[in-house]
């Protein structure tokens, strides 16, 4: 973006990995919330969070660090850390020392994915993830057909999105009217509903956003389909903004029928790139949901 977002990284879920793409044993390096992070699943199957950097004398536990049991091993010394940040052992001390716990990020795993709770003090989450009950119901897949692309924006900006429909016509096409829209904030989320006409026919979508994180929508008319957004924050100014589908169409189907989806979304990332964010936006009287918007996000900071 040409200017800076004036904005801190909002609290909330985020997507760090995909469950099929850490398998046990797998030790990864992450840059998210404009930190070092290292992310690990044991041999038990939990997967932890934690600061990149030991404790102890600094290494990186993602550049040469090993699972070990229930914690990853520093390359450096050999302290072994849990997934809950706490020190297990170090193999030379009689003793661990009195505040051996690293900084580590609370991690639910859902539908196949990793999720961790960010907040810049550290609170405790104060809401939950959603749910998507068709993963692995009858006649859905529990594989999700998804694509990721790093964008110069921030999760606020993308969160916007929804409420500010009347972008629809300009950017996507759709024709919709305002009966056709709704918005409705509820605490740490919102449920949205769009409906009109593209190219291709009617089309209508229907969602939840949870936090500045997620969002979640099913989509009927020309496509029938669950479809989530997740964006992970990588610098205030820079995430990581991934699309994923379940779809109960066959499977040779399922690469058009995302495709769909992923250029329904696609002409906003140039926009978003290039944009700056106006704190203090001019808006006109039918602009009203992004100011309603703009309230209820700023519970975020």
């Amino acid at each position: 973006m040409s200017e800076a977002v004036p904005l801190t990284i909002p609290f909330g879920w985020y997507q760090v990995a995909w469950s099929d793409g850490l398998p046990a044993g797998s030790v990864e390096s992450l840059r998210a919330f404009g930190l070092d992070w290292v992310v690990f699943r044991n041999e038990s199957g939990q997967v932890g969070v934690l600061d990149a950097y030991c404790l102890h004398l600094g290494a990186h536990l993602g550049e040469g660090g090993t699972v070990d049991g229930d914690g990853v091993r520093c390359p450096f010394h050999g302290w072994r850390w849990a997934p809950d940040g706490r020190c297990q052992s170090i193999p030379y001390a009689k003793r661990i020392p009195a505040g051996a716990i690293t900084r580590s990020l609370p991690v639910h795993e859902r539908f196949g994915m990793v999720f961790c709770w960010f907040h810049p003090e550290g609170a405790a989450p104060l809401f939950e993830l959603p749910e998507v009950p068709q993963w692995g119901a009858a006649g859905w897949p529990t594989t999700w057909t998804h694509r990721e692309i790093e964008l110069s924006t921030h999760p606020q900006e993308i969160a916007e999105n929804g409420p500010d429909w009347r972008h629809l016509g300009t950017v996507h096409g759709m024709e919709m009217s305002e009966d056709a829209f709704v918005f409705e904030p509820e605490g740490y989320g919102y449920r949205w509903y769009l409906g009109g006409r593209v190219a291709e026919g009617d089309s209508t979508l229907q969602g939840m956003n949870y936090g500045m994180g997620i969002s979640t929508f099913e989509q009927g008319g020309v496509h029938d389909a669950v479809v989530l957004t997740t964006v992970l924050p990588i610098e205030a100014n820079r995430l990581l903004f991934r699309l994923a589908m379940l779809s109960r169409a066959a499977p040779s189907e399922r690469e058009a029928q995302f495709a769909f989806h992923w250029e329904f979304a696609a002409p906003d990332f140039a926009i978003w790139e290039h944009k700056i964010h106006r704190s203090a936006p001019l808006l006109c009287e039918e602009d009203g949901p992004i100011a309603r918007f703009r309230a209820w996000a700023a519970r975020f900071y």
